[in-house]
């Protein structure tokens, strides 16, 4: 729990630090006749890079030295499994399997860089975790509270249990101004290319068309209806996408739901607040929206994150539960915009300081009775 912790206090040493060093000599410059408006909002909002790097240069860290975390070990097994002769190690890849592409990497890994798993997992960790930095550092209008939100929403969690797939999140995350600026065959490539990474992100190449249209518009009245028809006919429905997938690595969906009790209700209600938040304040945000066309893609993300939670609810925790991740990064960039758009000043320090508590007890009570385990440190809880 220690280093989860100092993982998450981390932001807000760096950012004081930034407060009172940069941040201060900027601060100078509103009373200087030659800066525009919007040249201080710009200095404002956009971090220094090396507090960014250090901030999520942390996080990497200690990501990258774990040892044992959930499936960690199965893939440090699989890393060792592989033969350190490269024609051995090519002749072994599952052209037709779940991951050809991470196969292809892992080999080349192994032949020509390092054979230590640790180098391994830190080499994936550096990768997503600069990918996620970038997005933040572009587009959150408050870059400290958006990496205080990736410990505490437990985002940095897919990047220990589940890092096959959060690399094409992050990847797509990075690439997400392709969707703002309608690059389609870019993105179906980059997709695609994907896909042989974990194949769950080929759903991105739907929502592209449903987040790129205006928030609370027909098309996302009609995709809101179809989740509601989904989750009221489930089983159904499911059956039919079981047969479909018969023969693939995902059939058996069915039998699985009876087995798997959905996602957790409170989690779907969590998860509901922003968009809520976000429909409640469309007015002032729709401002916002005319200056930036990314808040648009932030809220309608928010919302299919939500609305595929809702359908894990009535359905499978597991396989379901697992698709909103692509969406639910977005909300580290909405949220903290929401606090500035949203509120006046005087109420906006209060909402923040109930939200930052409220985001620490979720993450106690997640992460208080999980330990940490590396080389460097042992066990420790």
């Amino acid at each position: 729990m220690i280093i989860y912790l100092s993982m998450l206090i981390c932001p807000l040493i760096v950012y004081l630090f930034y407060r009172f060093t940069v941040g201060r000599k900027i601060k100078s410059l509103v009373y200087a006749p030659y800066a525009s408006d919007e040249k201080l909002e710009e200095m404002f909002d956009k971090v220094p890079l090396i507090f960014c790097l250090v901030t999520f240069g942390y996080f990497i860290f200690w990501i990258g030295m774990r040892t044992v975390f959930i499936d960690t070990t199965q893939y440090i097994w699989s890393f060792r499994a592989i033969p350190n002769n490269f024609t051995d190690a090519w002749n072994e890849i599952e052209w037709d399997g779940k991951a050809p592409g991470f196969e292809v990497f892992n080999v080349i890994f192994k032949s020509f860089i390092s054979q230590n798993y640790q180098w391994w997992l830190m080499t994936i960790a550096i990768f997503s975790g600069l990918c996620v930095m970038y997005t933040l550092r572009k587009h959150s209008c408050n870059f400290f509270y958006s990496s205080f939100l990736f410990i505490s929403m437990l985002t940095f969690t897919w990047m220990m249990n589940g890092m096959r797939q959060f690399i094409t999140v992050a990847v797509l995350f990075a690439l997400s101004d392709w969707i703002v600026r309608g690059k389609l065959f870019p993105f179906i490539l980059a997709v695609l290319l994907l896909s042989t990474i974990h194949t769950t992100c080929l759903l991105m190449i739907l929502i592209y068309f449903i987040v790129r249209c205006k928030p609370w518009s027909g098309r996302i009245i009609l995709f809101l209806t179809i989740i509601i028809l989904i989750c009221i006919f489930a089983e159904p429905f499911f059956e039919e996408v079981d047969n479909v997938l018969q023969g693939t690595n995902y059939g058996g969906i069915s039998e699985q739901m009876q087995e798997d009790d959905g996602v957790n209700p409170i989690r779907v209600a969590f998860y509901a607040i922003f968009p809520i938040a976000a429909y409640i304040y469309r007015g002032t945000l729709e401002k916002e929206n005319e200056a930036d066309p990314y808040v648009n893609i932030c809220i309608n993300m928010s919302l299919v994150a939500a609305a595929l939670y809702l359908v894990g609810m009535f359905s499978s925790g597991i396989l379901i539960g697992r698709l909103p991740i692509y969406c639910e990064v977005y909300n580290l960039i909405l949220i903290p915009l929401l606090f500035k758009k949203c509120f006046p000043e005087k109420q906006r320090n209060l909402v923040i300081v109930i939200a930052t508590l409220l985001f620490f007890s979720f993450f106690y009570l997640q992460m208080n009775s999980i330990g940490y385990v590396s080389y460097i440190t042992g066990y420790i809880k």
